[in-house]
């Protein structure tokens, strides 16, 4: 088990030099995902939309870019497409 945890250790201090502004951008994205997780469970069945809707947009176009800066052409199109039908769902509510 040891050397798991050191070679998590290992390869997130790698993946820190290779682009440490990738690197906190992911980590906050990773927050904002929390806190949407957070928000939805507390508030159920009520959504705040005017709230969750531009935190997740916002995360998912960051780690599209994050997901650019790797190479990873099928996280790129996935945080995009997702950031595309969370803005229509997001002006739907903007407007309904």
């Amino acid at each position: 088990m040891n050397g798991f945890i050191k070679n998590i250790w290992e390869w997130i201090k790698d993946d820190w030099a290779e682009n440490k502004i990738r690197f906190v951008l992911e980590v906050l994205c990773w927050l904002d995902s929390l806190l949407c997780a957070i928000i939805v469970n507390a508030t159920v069945p009520e959504l705040p939309f005017l709230l969750l809707y531009p935190l997740w947009i916002s995360g998912t176009l960051i780690y599209a870019w994050c997901a650019w800066s790797r190479g990873s052409f099928g996280m790129l199109a996935t945080g995009l497409m997702i950031a595309s039908m969370d803005s229509v769902g997001y002006i739907k509510v903007l407007f309904h």
